[in-house]
């Protein structure tokens, strides 16, 4: 779980009023509030929602997602992964723990891809994988005023859930799916098996997994640590993240957790989704089939 403790301790600077106000700046607001006033697919949802909903589609359309570094030299797209290598001294400088090793076959050379994690960087090269794209999308949706978690899940994959005003609600978004409250989309579409996802917020640290994961034959068993001990350190980081509250944030708090807490529990052996599913969009057909995540 060393993974959520890195997250917590460094999800404070997603609020970062200087690039925030970048990415308010590089969103095209005019476009995204006249795709969300005229989107009459989701017309019963109140005018937030659908500018997350415009958001997640422009966002689409505008990132791309790297199946394989294409080669630096030839342009070949059909280069091999050779495993990853440290980062060189300028790709450090944009945040990068692991730079990708490409072989292109065509021209017998590498092409070096590091998985940037700074936000001007990633702005400027529009490209990465579900890391890259929910890193962008945190940023995006915070400048525009809305609550978001940082969702990890342990079977290597990322997104976020965005606080509903309308709905008093925490709903899944997918930016690299354009996907918005369709939180069975793992399980049910993509075939995807999970142990663990938890949320990662300003205001804590929550264990979401029942609202992701509903039947028993999509539950892999969760071995990290026991129950207890999972439970005991959520409530440890959520206290470190409301350490500077004031007593009434704490008690309204206090109500959304349990709010939230019989929301989870009434997804237990809950059915499966009854409104259709796709199948994975972001990633190659062998990349997905190799994960099982091609709703096999």
């Amino acid at each position: 779980m060393s993974s959520i403790i890195s997250i917590a301790q460094k999800i404070s600077e997603y609020d970062d009023a200087v690039k925030l106000d970048e990415c308010l700046d590089y969103i095209p607001l005019a476009e995204i509030f006249e795709s969300a006033a005229q989107d009459q697919e989701n017309s019963a949802r109140d005018e937030g929602d659908r500018v997350v909903i415009a958001l997640l589609k422009w966002f689409k359309s505008h990132f791309k997602w790297v199946n394989a570094a294409p080669c630096a030299h030839c342009g070949n797209t059909e280069t091999v992964g050779r495993g990853g290598t440290s980062p060189n001294e300028e790709e450090k400088k944009y945040g990068t723990q692991v730079t990708e090793i490409w072989h292109c076959d065509k021209c017998n050379s590498d092409t070096r891809f590091p998985r940037y994690n700074d936000l001007y960087k990633l702005l400027e090269t529009k490209s990465g994988r579900c890391g890259e794209w929910c890193h962008v999308m945190t940023y995006l949706l915070k400048s525009l005023g809305k609550d978001v978690r940082y969702i990890w899940n342990s079977e290597d994959h990322v997104w976020n859930e965005v606080w509903s005003d309308n709905e008093k609600r925490w709903i899944h978004v997918d930016s690299c799916e354009a996907a918005f409250d369709k939180p069975l989309i793992y399980a049910d579409g993509w075939g995807k098996k999970m142990a663990y996802v938890i949320a990662v917020s300003n205001q804590g640290c929550k264990d979401v997994t029942n609202r992701y994961v509903r039947r028993p034959d999509a539950a892999l068993p969760r071995k990290l640590m026991s129950e207890q001990q999972l439970a005991g350190l959520l409530a440890q980081l959520t206290t470190n993240a409301r350490a500077g509250m004031d007593p009434v944030e704490l008690v309204n708090q206090s109500i959304l957790d349990e709010e939230e807490d019989k929301e989870l529990n009434s997804f237990v052996h809950a059915p499966t989704a009854t409104e259709s599913l796709q199948a994975r969009q972001s990633g190659s057909a062998e990349w997905t089939a190799s994960r099982g995540e091609n709703g096999a």
